[in-house]
Formats: C-alpha cells, sequence, structure tokens
C-alpha cells in the first residue's frame, strides 16, 4: 500500500483535488452568499494550477504549451511557484474576509500587501529564479504568512462563542487543515537538497508525506464543506 502510495503520489493528489472541486462546485449554491465562495475560487485555482502543470508532462504538443516551452517555461518550479503565490493571497484574503475584529483583519490584510510586494519585487528583481528555481524564500514567506494569519484567527475563534459551532463551521475545518499541512510540509524544505535521483530513500519518504498530508488536507476541505452550515456576511 505504501509502496503504491509512493509511485502514484502524484494521481492520487490530483483524485483528491478533484474530489474537492467537485464537492465545492456541488455546494456552491449553499455558500453562494458566504465568505466561503472565496475558499471555493482558491480550491478551482489550485486545480487549474494543477492542470497546467499536467500539460508540461503529457500534452508538450499542444500549440500553447508549446509556446510557453519556448519562453523557457520549461522547468516545474514556476508553476509551483504560481501555485504557492495565488494559495497564499487566496488563503489570507479567505481569512480576512472571515475575522470579525477589524483590528485582525487590518494584520491580516497588511500582511497580505506584505506578502505580495516582496514576492513580486524578488520576481522583478530574479526573474530567472521565477522561471528556474523554487526558492527557498517563497515557500517560507508564505509558511510565515500562513501561520501569523491562521493563529490570529483562531485566537478570536476560541475566543468567541463561534467555538461552540466548530464542527458546523467550514472556516475550522478549512483553515485546520492549511495549518497542519504547511507544519508538516515546511519543515521538508530544509532538507530539499536530498530530494535528488542520489537519495531515493529521502525522495519517496518526501512523496509520502506529501501525499499523506494532501489526502488529509483535501478530505478535510470536503468533509467541511458537506457538513458545515452557511453563515450569511453582514
Amino acid at each position: 500500500m505504501v509502496d503504491f502510495l509512493t509511485k502514484y503520489f502524484n494521481y492520487i493528489t490530483y483524485v483528491f483535488e478533484f474530489f474537492a472541486l467537485i464537492v465545492a462546485v456541488f455546494y456552491f449554491k449553499k455558500f453562494k452568499y458566504t465568505s466561503t465562495r472565496v475558499f471555493i475560487f482558491y480550491i478551482a485555482y489550485v486545480m487549474f494550477v494543477e492542470l497546467v502543470g499536467i500539460s508540461f508532462f503529457y500534452f508538450k504538443s499542444f500549440p500553447i504549451t508549446k509556446y510557453l516551452i519556448s519562453l523557457n517555461f520549461y522547468s516545474t518550479a514556476w508553476y509551483n511557484l504560481a501555485w504557492l503565490f495565488g494559495s497564499v493571497i487566496f488563503v489570507l484574503y479567505y481569512i480576512q474576509k472571515v475575522l470579525e475584529n477589524n483590528t485582525n483583519k487590518w494584520i491580516v490584510r497588511v500582511l497580505n500587501v506584505m506578502f505580495l510586494v516582496i514576492m513580486l519585487s524578488h520576481f522583478l528583481l530574479y526573474p530567472n529564479v521565477f522561471l528556474k528555481e523554487h526558492h527557498p524564500l517563497y515557500q517560507f514567506l508564505g509558511a510565515f504568512s500562513i501561520l501569523i494569519a491562521c493563529s490570529i484567527y483562531f485566537l478570536e475563534f476560541v475566543n468567541s462563542n463561534k467555538l461552540l459551532n466548530a464542527f458546523s463551521t467550514f472556516s475550522f475545518y478549512a483553515l485546520s487543515a492549511l495549518l497542519i499541512w504547511w507544519l508538516i510540509i515546511t519543515p521538508i524544505l530544509f532538507f530539499n537538497i536530498y530530494n535528488t535521483e542520489a537519495d531515493w530513500d529521502f525522495a519517496n519518504l518526501k512523496r509520502r508525506i506529501f501525499v499523506f498530508a494532501n489526502i488529509f488536507m483535501y478530505s478535510c476541505f470536503a468533509i467541511g464543506l458537506i457538513i458545515s452550515k452557511p453563515k450569511i456576511n453582514k
């Protein structure tokens, strides 16, 4: 079983991402007038980026894919970065929407702007890094931003009466899953230099950690959408 998960970890992740997207689309009407619709758009964005990435492996003959490859978009680094960049922006915006305290909203908004400015500045100064490398700065900056924003959310959450309805609140499922995912995945990057064909033990361990973390996260998204009750925005 573990060997199967290791060998087909990409495909298994795609299945759970697609499952979360199908659930999100099915329940979109339920959350149409709530902050959860922002998170549904985030799930759709993740699936879109994955599809673009897949095209570079399996649909290289497509005209658009061939054109992007001719522009040096041949490395997996750039769409991994597109996933990270868009994901952090989406999640921080979503957290800002579900917070009720104005000071907390302001802190997360500033955090989002700072993340955006630092990332774009680095893109402009080092465009080759964007095209060819997944610089550790991006991952750690994203992890730091998510950690701070989620901490603010949970501090507000436990100090409110919403704690009594935690299991019927979608943001509780979504942000718990995201926080745990980032806490699991980020430390692996400290050892990413070992992720080569010369060290298959580490490469396979990384795949197993990623696939279990992804299964957990996307399952939480789907379960949260099914179980939670919509709270109409004021």
